[in-house]
């Protein structure tokens, strides 16, 4: 499966055209979803507008003004983020099939270094759910490893278009773990930057004190990329005002950096939750780390053992305030896991939110403690498997809340904190189900992340090949 950077050399060795690769792309995916489930990972198309893009792309190549990296580059973008001439329907049936008239602005930045955007990727409604399962339509692609299982949510389309090696990069969102859930059930890369790093403008969803856009991707190296492309104010998103610039000469030594001394904590008493299998992959990925000179330190975090609850009253009411007129007029039609979020975020008081809160401000200070000692927090991303898809779940939507305690155990901390937090593809469980280890830093020090990420690369660590595929030949 290609990476962005095996494509861009691809384009620039003249072996293959923007335009030849997307119109690959556009029929790889369209007849995988015909063909099975599994492979249904992106909802609305704009062909047009992708081959005018492509062709754009592919003569600056053949006249050696490539713009970089991301030039010709397919990509897909979840579907509660705005793209030009695309319905924004965020994993609903009830919003109206209007194109938007402007793009996020992450897109539009992706699109001025030379993205070819393909389509809107698949969402679990309204990204109130961890699964990525729903009963809408045909809106449940199945996991890429094992199509008896989900592939985690909310991202789940993005995640699952670049585990099967459609595209290298997607755009997802982040508001609990639904980046890191995902990329880690479908075996790929993804990255939560910190809250603010890149603009939320075009993502209504997000529009909170939890969500962030991020990368999912095939290699350290796309989402390193991605970082570059849209991080940055763009004067009209309040949360990434005034926000640090990039620290551009750590992100350019964090492929090679050497990781003596890099101080990583692990908190036993956290681990303790996880899968026993699960726990054992990810120390193993760890000690890889170890033997390139990093040092590992137990650590202590009390209260992380209640981000979940914490981040789930805070979701809640959020989401229950920003859609409160949609649930009112569509609540029949919304799958029954979504109406009854809803519902309950519509019945916490005012002084349990407040509660909610000041334990959110003891966790952001415990944590704070601990990075002060450290320089990453590590966990495994999820505590489970990648959980079954029950029939009844796609005719209805379900909440188990023991499968959305397992996904997002070791999550919701990132979001709470708003710290960035990665998660790589370490290993597999069972019947080859992907593993991976969440790392988390400090604010706005990606380019640490990134470099222990890098590390994990050189030690072998990449996406394992799905049980299917539509880009394994490219």
């Amino acid at each position: 499966m290609i990476t962005l950077d095996d494509l861009h050399g691809r384009y620039t060795r003249r072996e293959l055209t923007p335009r030849e690769h997307l119109d690959r792309v556009l029929d790889a995916l369209r007849g995988a979803a015909q063909r099975s489930p599994a492979h249904a990972a992106v909802r609305d198309y704009n062909d047009e507008q992708a081959r005018r893009a492509a062709d754009a792309a592919t003569a600056r190549y053949a006249s050696g003004q490539a713009l970089g990296a991301f030039d010709g580059i397919p990509i897909v973008v979840k579907d509660e983020v705005d793209v030009a001439g695309l319905p924004t329907r965020a994993g609903t049936v009830y919003r109206p099939s209007l194109p938007a008239v402007r793009d996020a602005t992450a897109v539009a930045r992706l699109r001025d270094a030379g993205a070819v955007v393909v389509g809107k990727s698949v969402q679990h409604e309204l990204g109130l759910g961890a699964t990525g399962i729903s009963p809408h339509e045909a809106l449940t692609p199945r996991n890429p490893h094992d199509p008896r299982c989900a592939p985690g949510g909310s991202s789940s389309g993005s995640a699952v278009a670049v585990a099967l090696g459609a595209v290298p990069v997607a755009v997802a969102s982040d508001g609990g773990g639904s980046v890191r859930i995902p990329a880690s059930l479908c075996g790929v890369w993804g990255l939560k930057p910190t809250f603010g790093r890149i603009p939320n403008t075009g993502d209504d969803n997000l529009d909170g004190t939890l969500g962030h856009l991020g990368p999912i991707a095939r290699s350290v190296e796309a989402m390193e990329r991605f970082l570059r492309v849209t991080a940055g104010d763009d004067g009209r998103c309040p949360v990434a005002r005034g926000t640090p610039a990039l620290d551009l000469a750590a992100l350019d030594g964090a492929r090679d950096r050497d990781l003596t001394g890099l101080r990583i904590g692990v908190d036993p008493d956290e681990w303790a939750d996880a899968n026993p299998t699960i726990a054992f992959i990810c120390r193993e990925a760890l000690r890889t780390l170890e033997k390139q000179g990093a040092v590992l330190r137990d650590v202590s975090l009390p209260l992380g053992r209640h981000a979940g609850a914490i981040g789930f009253v805070t979701m809640a009411v959020e989401s229950a305030r920003g859609h409160a007129e949609e649930y009112r007029r569509h609540r029949e039609q919304m799958a029954l896991d979504v109406r009854l979020a809803l519902a309950i975020g519509g019945r916490i008081t005012a002084v349990e939110h407040q509660r909610a809160q000041l334990l959110r401000r003891r966790l952001r200070r415990q944590m704070a403690t601990l990075l002060g000692e450290v320089d990453l927090y590590a966990t495994p991303t999820v505590a489970g498997a990648a959980p079954r898809v029950r029939p009844r779940a796609e005719r209805a939507g379900e909440a188990d809340q023991a499968v959305t305690n397992d996904l997002v155990r070791f999550t919701f901390l990132g979001n709470l904190t708003g710290l960035p937090a990665l998660t790589a593809p370490v290993g597999v469980q069972g019947a080859r189900l992907p593993v991976g280890l969440q790392l988390m830093g400090k604010p706005w020090a990606e380019a640490t992340l990134l470099a222990a990420a890098y590390g994990l690369e050189r030690a072998g660590y990449a996406p394992p090949k799905p049980a299917v595929g539509v880009g394994a030949d490219w």
